[in-house]
C-alpha cells in the first residue's frame, strides 16, 4: 500500500532511505500476518527506524505499544509522534490519540502531598501545581527520599481506597493517565514499566520494542525484589512509631555486622553467591521485632476501632464500606452497625486514614517476609547483591539486598499481542534467544551513513597495565578537545571518573538528569561528557565531536548481573565468555552509533585499547562500516 505520510514527507524534504521503506514493509507485513508473529529488525543509525514503525501503524490504523529503554528516550518519541501526528491530521484530517506512560512512582499523589503541613510541602511542587503541571517529576529537581514520599504508590493507594480519596478525581495518574491510556492508539511505555503492565485488549494492540539491545537487563531490574534499611528504618518503622510512640529496633547492627567488610572498593553494589546465611540472623533481629509489633497494632487498632463504632449510632455509608472491603474487624461486628450516606465526619475521615496506615504498614511487612522467605529458600536460577549509599536522611549507609532472576526467560509471557517488533540498532537474535527465550525472524538493514569520514583511532595501550593505561586516556583527552567542541567520554568503570574531575568546561553524568547535560553539550555550555552505560547507549549529539572509548566495554565479572550469569552458563557447561563477548560488542557497536547522527556529522573516536585486535568481532564490526582503523603507539 501507499504511504501518504511518508509520499507527502518525501515532498516536504525527507531523503528516501532504502533501508526505512524495507522497514516499513517488514512491519506491515507483521501487522498483516498477525498471530503473535516475531519480528527482529536490526537497524542501523540513520535508518530512520522510529518512523520506519510509526508511519505503517498510523498508516494501518494499528493500535500499538512501543517500549523503549529509558524515560529520556520516551520523551523523544514524544516529539516524533506529535510531528507525524500533525502530517497524519492534516492529510486525512483524522487524529492519532497517544499517551505516555510511565510508572506510578513518577507522579505525584495529591492525596500524600496536601497531607504534609503546610510548612513540610515543597515550594516547587507548589508553584508547578498553579501552572497546570501534569505531575511527572521527571523535570523536577527533588531529593530521591522525598519523591518517594510523595509519588503515587501501590501500597499506599489500594483500590478501596482510591475510592474514598477526595482527589480521586483530580489524580494525575488514576484520573487522568489511566483515561487516556484507555483511549489511546498508541502507547509508549519504558522497558522497566513493560513487566509491570497489564494492559487493555492486548491482542488488539501491535508490541514494538525498541532500543532491544538492553532489553534483558531493564526486565531484570523489574523483576527484582528487594529490602532497604531505609525502607525498613522509615517506610515500616516510622509506620509503627505512628502507632506506638515507645517502639524501638536498631535495624543497621545486622546490616553493618554482615556487609560492612565486604565493602573494601569504592563500589556501590556487591554480587553475593547466597543470602542463606544470613536469612536466620534477619528473621530473629528483623522480622520477628517488627511481626510483633504490627501485632500489638492490629490489637490496639481493633480495640480502638471496635469502641468507636459501639458509641455511634449511625457511621457513614463511606466508613462502613472501607471498613467491611479492609476486613480489619470481624464480620459479626458490622451486622447491627447502621450507616447513612451523609459524607464522612472529620473524625471518620481521620479513622479511614488509620486503617489505612495500618493496611500500607500490613503490605509492606509482607513484602519483606516474602523476601525473608527467598532468602531461606534459596530458589535456583536467582542472583543476589547487597549495596550501599549514603542516605542524607538516615545520616549512615543506606544498605539493600537485591534478588533477581539470573535471566529473565520464562519470566515474561510475550504471547498475547497482535504482532511483536523488535529493533535496534544492534539488536542480537541469539542474545534475545539465550536472556528472554525470545525467537523470530530476523532482518538485517544496511547502514546509509558515509562512515568513511569517520577517523577511528586506536591507542597501543593495555588497561591491564593501569598506569600506562591512564596516561594514554589523559592524552586522548587532551588530543580530541584540541580538536573539538563537543566530546563524550565513554568509561566501563566508576573509579576512572577521577582521573578527569580537574579538567575545565566537563561535567559528568550523574550531576544533573541527563537531559540537561546533553543541551548544554550541545549549546557550547560544557565542552565534554564524561559517564557510563547511559552514554554508551541512545545519546545524540549532532554535529562534528570526539567520542572517546576508555576501553572495550567487557562488563566486570563481578558486577552483579554479570557474576551471576558466569556462574550460571558455567554451571551448564557453556562458555561464559562468549555471552560477555556479545555483550561488549553490543555496547561497543553502539558506543560507535554515538558519532553519527546524521550525514552531517563527523569527528575522531579514540579507543584506548590494543585488545581490539586480539578480539576479531571488534575490528570487524568497525571495518563492516567502511571505517578504516589506524594505530597510534603510545
Amino acid at each position: 500500500m501507499a504511504l501518504e505520510v511518508y509520499e507527502f514527507l518525501l515532498k516536504k524534504g525527507l531523503e528516501r532511505r532504502r533501508a526505512q521503506e524495507k522497514f516499513f514493509n517488514i512491519v506491515l507485513s507483521a501487522i498483516e500476518e498477525g498471530n503473535n508473529c516475531v519480528k527482529i529488525i536490526q537497524a542501523p543509525t540513520g535508518t530512520g527506524k522510529t518512523y520506519g514503525y510509526l508511519i505503517p501503524l498510523m498508516e494501518k490504523g494499528q493500535k500499538a505499544i512501543v517500549s523503549t529503554g529509558t524515560k529520556l528516550l520516551q520523551e523523544q518519541l514524544r516529539r516524533d509522534i506529535e510531528n507525524l501526528r500533525s502530517y497524519y491530521s492534516y492529510i486525512y484530517g483524522e487524529d492519532i490519540s497517544y499517551v505516555i506512560l510511565k510508572g506510578k512512582s513518577n507522579y505525584l499523589c495529591l492525596d500524600r502531598f496536601y497531607d504534609l503541613s503546610l510548612e513540610r510541602r515543597p515550594a516547587e511542587i507548589e508553584s508547578l501545581l498553579e501552572s497546570g503541571w501534569d505531575g511527572d517529576f521527571e523535570f523536577v529537581s527533588l531529593e530521591p527520599e522525598l519523591r518517594d514520599t510523595l509519588c503515587v504508590d501501590d501500597d499506599y493507594c489500594t483500590f478501596h481506597y482510591r475510592q474514598t480519596c477526595k482527589y480521586r478525581h483530580d489524580c494525575f495518574y488514576w484520573g487522568r493517565l489511566k483515561r487516556l491510556e484507555r483511549q489511546a492508539d498508541i502507547i509508549v511505555v519504558n522497558h522497566a514499566l513493560l513487566t509491570l503492565k497489564d494492559f487493555e485488549n492486548p491482542e488488539e494492540r501491535v508490541l514494538v520494542l525498541d532500543e532491544a539491545h538492553e532489553l534483558d537487563k531493564c526486565i531484570t531490574s523489574s523483576l527484582t525484589w528487594g529490602v532497604s534499611l531505609y525502607t525498613l528504618r522509615v517506610d515500616i518503622m516510622g509506620k509503627i512509631l505512628d502507632f506506638l510512640k515507645d517502639a524501638r529496633l536498631e535495624l543497621e547492627d545486622s546490616f553493618i555486622k554482615h556487609f560492612e567488610g565486604l565493602f573494601k572498593e569504592q563500589k556501590e553494589e556487591l554480587a553475593l553467591e547466597s543470602l542463606k546465611p544470613y536469612a536466620e540472623d534477619f528473621e530473629t533481629h528483623i522480622l520477628r521485632p517488627l511481626l510483633y509489633f504490627h501485632k500489638t497494632i492490629r490489637e490496639n487498632l481493633i480495640s480502638q476501632l471496635t469502641d468507636f463504632i459501639t458509641r455511634k449510632m449511625f457511621v457513614s455509608m463511606t466508613l462502613k464500606e472501607y471498613m467491611l472491603k479492609s476486613n480489619i474487624l470481624d464480620w459479626e461486628s458490622y451486622l447491627e452497625l447502621k450507616a447513612n450516606y451523609e459524607a464522612p465526619s472529620e473524625e471518620e475521615e481521620k479513622w479511614i486514614k488509620k486503617i489505612r496506615n495500618y493496611e500500607l504498614l500490613t503490605r509492606r511487612l509482607n513484602r519483606v517476609r516474602d523476601f525473608y522467605k527467598i532468602m531461606k529458600e534459596d530458589p535456583p536460577g536467582m542472583g543476589y547483591l547487597v549495596g550501599r549509599r549514603f542516605s542524607r536522611r538516615l545520616q549512615t549507609f543506606n544498605y539493600w539486598l537485591e534478588a533477581f532472576p539470573v535471566f529473565p526467560a520464562g519470566h515474561v509471557d510475550w504471547a498475547g499481542y497482535k504482532a511483536i517488533i523488535i529493533t535496534s540498532a544492534t539488536v542480537d537474535p541469539e542474545d534475545l534467544r539465550q536472556t528472554l527465550g525470545i525467537k523470530g525472524e530476523y532482518y538485517d538493514l544496511e547502514h546509509s551513513f558515509p562512515y568513511e569520514k569517520v577517523n577511528f583511532l586506536v591507542y597501543s595501550a593495555d588497561p591491564r597495565k593501569r598506569e600506562e593505561w591512564e596516561r594514554c586516556l589523559k592524552n586522548a583527552y587532551k588530543y580530541l578537545r584540541s580538536l573539538y567542541d563537543k566530546l563524550l567520554v565513554l568509561l566501563t568503570n566508576k573509579e576512572h571518573v577521577r582521573l578527569f574531575e580537574k579538567e575545565r568546561d566537563i561535567a559528568f553524568q550523574g550531576d544533573e538528569p541527563l537531559s540537561g547535560l546533553l543541551e548544554k553539550l550541545r549549546s557550547g555550555r560544557i565542552k565534554a561528557l564524561v559517564g557510563l552505560d547511559s552514554l554508551w547507549f541512545g545519546v545524540d549529539v549532532k554535529g562534528e565531536k570526539g567520542i572517546l572509548m576508555a576501553k572495550l566495554p567487557f562488563e566486570s565479572p563481578d558486577e552483579p548481573i554479570t557474576f551471576h550469569r558466569i556462574r550460571f552458563l558455567k554451571s551448564m557447561g557453556l562458555d561464559p565468555f562468549e555471552y560477555q563477548k556479545r555483550k561488549a560488542l553490543i555496547k561497543f557497536r553502539q558506543g560507535i552509533g554515538r558519532l553519527m547522527r546524521s550525514k552531517e556529522d563527523g569527528g575522531t573516536i579514540v579507543l584506548c585499547d590494543k585488545r581490539i585486535y586480539k578480539f576479531r568481532e571488534f575490528l570487524e564490526a568497525v571495518e563492516e562500516l567502511g571505517i578504516r582503523v589506524k594505530n597510534i603507539r603510545t
